[in-house]
C-alpha cells in the first residue's frame, strides 16, 4: 500500500470539516490511499506536474476515459474515498483549508451511479481489446462495494462480510449516522436500493491464521487437520483466547499501534486449541464490529459471506454462533466478478433494475444458522476478549495516559450515569480504552434522591464482561438503605463502596464501614454540598477512626448529572487535605477541564466526570486534562 501520502492523511482530518463525519464521525483517521491526501502530496511534494495535470482521478476514470473518450466518475469512488456528498458534490470547504481548492477543476465533472452506462468503445479502444466498437461500457467502483452486489446485498439490514487477509464488513442502512470507529455512512454510493452504507474493517483476520500455518510449518493438509482437531475442542478453547490485532486494528479502536495477543495458555494446550482461538478471535473483533454499528444506529439482520473464510465449516458456524446472526453463503465464491456481471446486465438493458438482477443472479446455497448454546457459551469468551485490549495497550506501547511519578494519586473516574445507558459494557471498554482510571457508577434508589439507575446486577455483568482486575468500579450508593447493597455489590465485582453520611452516620456509619472492608473492597464517604465535615458521628470521625479509604465531596446535589459546579464546595475539599494529607478526596459534579484546576488546587486528586468525557468528541484528551489539573496541582 502506498501511504507516503500520511501527514496529507492527517492534515485532512485537522480541518475539522463536516466532509470527514464519514471517518468515524469526524474522529478519523483518513487513509493516505484516499484522493484529497495523495493529490495534496502531489501538490506539495511534484509540484510542476500537479499544475500541469489537466486531469486527477482513479485510475477507473482513466481506463473509462481511455475506453469511451468520456471523463466521468464513480458515485461509488467519489462518495467513499472522496468525502464527496451522496449528491455527487466535492468537499469545498475542506479543500478551501487545505489551500488546494483548485482540485476540483482537474476532478471529473461528471459523476455517474454504479451501472450508468459511460458510454461505447471506440474504435481503438475496441481493436486493442478484440471487442466491437460501440460496445457499452458500464460504470463501476470499488471492488468490495462491487462484491456487495455480487453477493446481493443491496437491500437495508443486509451486511457483506468479506474476507481473506483481512475482514471488511459493508452494511445497508435505512438511514444516516456518524459515530465512532465505524466508517459511513455513505449515502447514495451503492445502487438504487441501498439509500446508506455503513462500513467496518479488520485489518489482520486469515493473515492471522496463516501465519500460524507457516509458524507450525504446516504444509498442504495443515487447514483440513486443524480444522477437524479444533471441532473436538469446546467453546473457548479451554481458556485459550486471542486478540487479533496482528497489524493493529482499523475498526472499532482505530489503533494502528495495537498488536496480537494469544492469552491462557498451559502446557495440555495443543496447536488445535491455538488455531481454533485465532478463529474464535477475528469472530470476536467481527461481533464487536457489529455491537458497534448497533449503538450507531444499524443492527445486521443477515450476514452474507464471501472469501477464504467460506472454505472452513468450522469458521462459518463460529462466526454465526459467535455474533448470534445467521450467515448465507452464495453460489458464486467470487462475488465481485458476478456483481461487474450484474452491473453490465443492467447497464446493457437486460433487466430494469439492479434489484431485478440480483434476483435472477445471485442464488443462496445455504444458510449458517448459529447454535443457541454455543452463543449462550461464548458469553464468556466474548467477554475475555473485550478485556485483552485494555490490559494489554500500555504494553505494547499505544495511546495510553502517561505514567507520572507522584506521591498523591491521581484518579480520572468517568461517571457512567453519562454514558450510552444501552450499552454500558461497551461504554466501560471504551472509557478503558481512552484511559480511564476508574469507573464511576451511581446507584440510585428513587428514595434518597428522585432518580432510579442500576443495581449490584448490572455491575455483575459489566464486571464479568471486562473483568474487575482490569476495570476499577467506583460504586456510589445515593440509596437509604446501603447496607442491604453492600453484600451483592461485593459478590458483583465493585472495587470500592461510598454511601453518604446524611443517610449513616455515628456508629452505624463504623459498622458499615467494616463490614465493606470485611468483603474486600475500599469503604468511602460521601456528603453534599451543604453537608458539613466536623458534625459529631460524620466524616472525620470516620477518617481519624481509619475506616475509610475515600472521602467524596460532591459538588452537585445528588440524583442527577449535567448540573452546574458549585465551588463554594473547595473550601470543604480544601479543610479536608489540610487535616488528611494522604486521603483520596474525590469530587463529583460539574467537573470539567475548567473546574478541575480548582478542585485539584483545592486538594482534590480523584475526578469524577460524565457529559464533560463522555460527550467529548476526544475522551482521552479531556481524561488527560483531568489527569494533568491535578499533577500541576501536586
Amino acid at each position: 500500500m502506498d501511504v507516503r501520502a500520511s501527514d496529507e492523511a492527517t492534515a485532512c482530518v485537522e480541518t475539522e470539516d463536516d466532509a470527514l463525519r464519514v471517518n468515524c464521525a469526524g474522529a478519523g483517521p483518513v487513509s493516505a490511499e484516499w484522493m484529497v491526501p495523495k493529490a495534496l502530496w502531489l501538490k506539495r511534494n511534484d509540484r510542476e506536474r500537479y499544475d500541469r495535470a489537466t486531469m486527477i482521478c482513479e485510475y477507473q476514470d482513466y481506463v473509462n476515459l481511455w475506453l469511451t473518450g468520456r471523463y466521468c466518475g464513480s458515485m461509488n469512488n467519489v462518495g467513499v474515498r472522496w468525502h464527496f456528498d451522496g449528491d455527487g458534490r466535492p468537499p469545498m470547504t475542506m479543500l478551501e483549508k487545505l489551500g488546494c481548492a483548485e482540485l476540483v477543476e482537474k476532478w471529473p465533472k461528471e459523476i455517474l451511479p454504479m451501472g450508468a452506462a459511460v458510454g461505447g468503445m471506440t474504435a481503438t479502444a475496441a481493436a486493442a481489446c478484440g471487442l466491437l466498437e460501440g460496445t457499452k461500457v458500464i460504470q463501476g467502483g470499488a471492488d468490495a462495494f462491487v462484491g456487495m452486489v455480487g453477493l446481493g446485498v443491496i437491500e437495508p439490514g443486509q451486511l457483506a462480510l468479506i474476507t481473506g487477509s483481512s475482514h471488511l464488513h459493508l452494511g445497508v442502512a435505512e438511514e444516516e449516522f456518524h459515530a465512532k470507529g465505524i466508517f459511513g455512512t455513505y449515502r447514495n454510493a451503492l445502487v438504487e436500493s441501498a439509500p446508506f452504507v455503513v462500513e467496518g474493517g479488520q485489518t489482520s483476520t486469515g493473515s492471522v491464521v496463516n501465519w500460524f500455518k507457516n509458524l507450525c510449518g504446516g504444509g498442504d493438509s495443515f487447514y483440513d487437520d486443524m480444522n477437524r482437531e479444533a471441532s473436538a475442542i469446546p467453546p473457548g478453547c479451554e481458556g485459550v483466547v486471542a486478540l487479533d490485532h496482528f497489524q493493529g486494528n482499523r475498526t472499532p479502536h482505530v489503533d494502528a499501534l495495537s498488536r496480537g495477543v494469544i492469552s491462557g495458555l498451559t502446557l495440555k494446550h495443543s496447536k488445535a486449541h491455538v488455531f481454533r482461538a485465532i478463529l474464535e478471535g477475528v469472530c470476536c473483533g467481527t461481533r464487536l464490529i457489529f455491537e458497534t454499528m448497533t449503538r450507531g444506529g444499524y443492527e445486521p439482520k443477515e450476514v452474507v459471506i464471501a472469501g477464504g473464510a467460506t472454505r472452513s465449516e468450522l469458521w462459518l458456524q463460529i462466526h454465526a454462533d459467535v455474533t448470534g446472526v445467521p450467515h448465507v453463503v452464495t453460489e458464486c465464491s467470487d462475488a465481485p466478478a458476478l456483481g461487474c456481471a450484474i452491473l453490465a446486465a443492467f447497464g446493457a438493458g437486460l433487466f430494469g433494475s439492479v434489484r431485478e438482477a440480483v434476483a435472477a443472479m445471485v442464488r443462496k446455497s445455504r444458510v449458517i444458522s448459529p447454535n443457541p448454546e454455543a452463543h449462550a457459551a461464548y458469553a464468556d469468551v466474548y467477554a475475555a476478549y473485550l478485556r485483552l485490549y485494555p490490559s494489554f495497550r500500555e504494553t505494547w506501547g499505544a495511546r495510553r495516559a502517561p505514567a507520572v511519578s507522584t506521591t498523591k494519586r491521581a484518579i480520572v473516574c468517568p461517571s457512567l450515569l453519562a454514558a450510552d445507558q444501552g450499552a454500558l459494557a461497551s461504554e466501560v471498554n471504551r472509557m478503558l480504552d481512552e484511559g480511564a482510571d476508574w469507573l464511576h457508577v451511581d446507584i440510585m434508589d428513587g428514595h434518597f434522591v428522585p432518580n432510579l439507575t442500576i443495581g449490584p446486577p448490572v455491575v455483575a455483568d459489566l464486571a464479568k464482561r471486562v473483568g474487575p482486575r482490569d476495570a476499577f468500579f467506583d460504586c456510589h450508593l445515593s440509596v437509604s438503605n446501603p447496607a442491604t447493597l453492600v453484600p451483592a455489590l461485593a459478590a458483583a465485582g465493585a472495587s470500592s463502596v461510598t454511601f453518604h453520611i446524611e443517610v449513616v452516620s455515628g456508629t452505624a456509619a463504623e459498622e458499615l464501614c467494616k463490614t465493606i472492608r470485611s468483603l474486600g473492597i475500599r469503604a468511602a464517604v460521601a456528603c453534599k454540598p451543604s453537608t458539613p465535615c466536623d458534625e459529631d458521628g460524620g466524616v472525620y470521625e470516620l477518617v481519624d477512626a481509619g475506616l475509610v479509604d475515600m472521602v467524596l465531596c460532591l459538588s452537585v446535589e445528588p440524583g442527577f448529572g449535567g448540573q452546574k459546579f458549585n465551588p463554594a464546595v473547595c473550601d470543604k475539599v480544601s479543610a479536608l487535605r489540610a487535616r488528611y494529607p494522604d486521603l483520596d478526596i474525590q469530587m463529583d459534579g460539574g467537573v470539567n477541564p475548567s473546574t478541575a484546576e480548582l478542585c485539584a488546587r483545592a486538594g482534590a486528586n480523584v475526578l469524577v466526570a460524565g457529559s464533560a468525557v463522555f460527550g467529548a468528541a476526544n475522551p482521552a484528551q479531556v481524561i488527560s486534562q483531568l489527569r494533568q489539573s491535578i499533577l500541576n496541582a501536586s
